[in-house]
């Protein structure tokens, strides 16, 4: 149990962080649409608590990064995804976009954890925790929002991996 040895207090909210998106998914799969939503937003209350946890317990390590990215790949990439072709089925190039989607999050994730600087290139993958709730909600007013689902995928995607500089906020 050697692994125990290297988490901190902190990584107990990245880990809370990759139950949300696990659940997340499960309900998506399940039909619970707007739970499904729900949890993504309460992955990012975790995913902000761990870097404010680790940051004032003087906890931030290598390996809680790399648990970090993991959890956030799954949370903020692959359950908003999952959410979508849950709802609507999309075809071929639904799938095509979601997947693109995902693998900009996973190479934006991928240079964060090998870059050495104070800010954030590109958009990132966090964002989705929000954005796709709200996306939600707004499916729930007028349901033909879903169509537009896609472009928010690519623009979101492109917006992750462009090198443009964002300041850290939290």
């Amino acid at each position: 149990m050697k692994i125990l040895s290297l988490m901190k207090v902190a990584d107990i909210f990245t880990v809370g962080n990759l139950c949300c998106g696990i659940v997340s998914i499960l309900l998506a799969i399940d039909g619970f649409y707007d739970l499904s939503a729900l949890l993504l937003f309460l992955a990012v209350v975790f995913d902000v608590l761990d870097g404010k946890v680790a940051g004032l317990l003087h906890q931030k390590n290598l390996f809680g990064k790399q648990i970090d990215s993991m959890s956030d790949l799954v949370s903020f990439g692959v359950a908003p995804a999952l959410l979508f072709y849950a709802m609507g089925s999309p075809g071929v190039l639904g799938i095509a976009v979601a997947l693109f989607f995902v693998a900009c999050g996973m190479l934006r994730l991928a240079r964060y954890n090998v870059s050495e600087g104070a800010g954030f290139e590109g958009v990132p993958i966090t964002v989705n925790g929000v954005l796709f709730p709200i996306l939600f909600l707004l499916f729930g007013s007028f349901p033909q929002s879903l169509n537009y689902w896609p472009l928010v995928f690519l623009i979101q995607g492109f917006l992750m991996i462009s090198t443009f500089k964002i300041a850290r906020i939290f």
